[in-house]
């Protein structure tokens, strides 16, 4: 069967019909938990977990015998992002001390290569280069000091967050042993 012979029903059937102009709703998304369905019974061992998890702490002993407190107390993750936020800044602090010599450099204040001359001042192309160049450096110099002083806030503010975690570790297990132990 030619193409052309294929093509002609459906050219010359009626158009069908198109969406409908007026707004509709959004279809009904299926719910995962349907509010009328029976669910399965958690595992008893689940239920204990969330028994345990969700009862009122009676006391600080209590408390610290929990093992998701034990767990939130021993966790090392913010010691850990306070050492990378260190390390960031160390890496940049270096970057940002290569910038501050090649803005010098450029500028002619740097002692040991004032006496050599870099550029023509006296060439109008150079130094238009020239104050593009310094243009671009004093920016990036700009972006790094900033950079540095956001990560230098970040990492103050996270080395305090470690050592309040660490006083309030020591107090509520000082209180607790004072409680066991009377």
């Amino acid at each position: 069967m030619p193409l052309a012979a294929s093509l002609e029903p459906s050219l010359n059937s009626p158009p069908k019909e198109t969406a409908s102009r007026e707004p509709s709703e959004p279809p009904v998304r299926p719910r995962i938990w349907s509010q009328s369905a029976q669910h399965a019974p958690l595992p008893r061992d689940t239920e204990e977990i969330i028994e345990e998890a969700t009862r009122p702490l009676a006391d600080i002993p209590d408390a610290m015998s929990r093992p998701y407190v034990q767990k939130g107390l021993g966790n090392k993750m913010l010691e850990i992002m306070s050492w990378s936020l260190m390390e960031a800044l160390t890496a940049e602090n270096d970057y940002n001390q290569h910038i501050r010599r090649f803005l010098n450099i450029l500028l002619g204040d740097d002692p040991d290569t004032a006496h050599l001359e870099l550029i023509d001042n006296y060439n109008a192309q150079e130094a238009a280069l020239r104050d593009q160049l310094l243009q671009l450096v004093q920016e990036s110099l700009s972006r790094s000091d900033e950079f540095l002083y956001r990560i230098s806030e970040s990492r103050d503010r996270v080395a305090f967050a470690v050592e309040q975690k660490s006083q309030l570790k020591h107090q509520l297990e000082k209180i607790a042993n004072s409680t066991a132990h009377p």
